[in-house]
């Protein structure tokens, strides 16, 4: 039986952020007033789940509600819904991305 394709895509490790894709997230998270935070893992001693993601969470006991990254080798961004319930979506940018959690970001660039 086949893989489920986004399954697969999880397979792939996360890629670390460029500096202008942190400037973004940075951008978002200032003009989305109601998230109460956001986060690029990037510290070796983090939780190897969130490692290398942008982790937004609600604010209740800080836990994430939202995972953000780009596989390794890929040209697609992964956003995965904590849940519940549990989702997985893909996205051709990391804007596109964050916007389908907050819509506070103009389309271009």
């Amino acid at each position: 039986m086949p893989k489920d394709p986004l399954a697969v895509m999880l397979t792939f490790p996360p890629r670390e952020l460029s500096l202008s894709e942190r400037d973004l997230v940075r951008e978002w998270l200032a003009r989305a007033g109601d998230v109460p935070n956001c986060y690029i893992s990037s510290r070796r001693s983090d939780d190897p789940a969130v490692y290398r993601r942008v982790v937004v969470t609600d604010g209740r006991g800080g836990q994430p509600t939202h995972l953000i990254h780009a596989p390794s080798d890929q040209s697609v961004w992964v956003k995965m819904t904590v849940g519940p319930p549990r989702q997985t979506d893909t996205y051709p940018s990391l804007r596109a991305a964050l916007n389908s959690i907050r819509r506070v970001l103009d389309d271009g660039g």
